[in-house]
């Protein structure tokens, strides 16, 4: 199996590991799932594409993640954006820290976790240095998804959301994971903003994200 994993010391690294579908295999396949979050000791090669694992254990084998259908399909989705946003191999102490804290938090929710996926998207993008800037004014009502910040005026291209979908992103920058619960919308919001932050990573990437998770994501939801 390889795996690719996102790493406290060497950043996104790829994982070949022998023998994990093996009866008496050392490191099993089920500890190796979206979002999971494990202690590993590795041999690190400089320049090599595929890296050697000595041992993996799960952090917390009683993970309720892949136990919840929602929290599942969201962890399918949140490892797609992370596999398909991520290119650097260094390490990034404040990425890893927010992964860990943002897993974390999913795992423990017993409320909502329906905005879960939303709220991880937008916090992602101040570590992939394209946060949106917060409105100057009450009256920029539309998101300008190019330049990344608030307008009073309708933008004079088309990448822009409308009042509506606006409004519920500036809610959104204001929320955490202990209250995004809070938020209500109808399952065409969440869609709607969900496509725009797809369209929004889209615009500020050097490659489109070709995001397919979440279609089961909406479907799940």
């Amino acid at each position: 199996m390889v795996t690719k994993v996102y790493t406290e010391l060497y950043g996104l690294q790829s994982y070949i590991i022998n023998g994990v579908r093996k009866r008496k295999a050392k490191i099993k396949s089920n500890i190796l799932q979206p979002l999971s979050m494990l202690d590993m000791g590795v041999y690190n090669r400089e320049n090599r594409s595929l890296q050697r694992i000595k041992y993996a254990n799960a952090i917390n084998p009683a993970s309720r993640i892949g136990l919840d259908m929602v929290k599942g399909s969201l962890a399918i989705f949140i490892a797609e954006v992370l596999f398909r946003s991520i290119r650097e191999q260094e390490p990034n102490q404040n990425l890893f820290s927010f992964l860990v804290q943002f897993i974390s938090d999913l795992e423990t929710e017993d409320g909502s976790v329906s905005n879960y996926h939303l709220l991880f998207m937008l916090d992602l993008t101040g570590y992939l240095g394209f946060y949106p800037s917060s409105p100057s004014s009450g009256s920029a009502a539309y998101f300008d998804k190019r330049e990344g910040l608030f307008c009073v005026e309708v933008p004079q291209h088309g990448d822009w959301m409308d009042e509506e979908s606006s409004e519920i992103f500036k809610r959104l920058m204001r929320a955490s994971t202990e209250n995004i619960a809070s938020i209500k919308l109808s399952s065409l919001q969440r869609n709607d903003l969900l496509n725009h932050l797809i369209a929004f990573y889209d615009l500020h990437l050097d490659a489109r994200l070709n995001i397919k998770s979440h279609k089961i994501l909406q479907t799940v939801m």
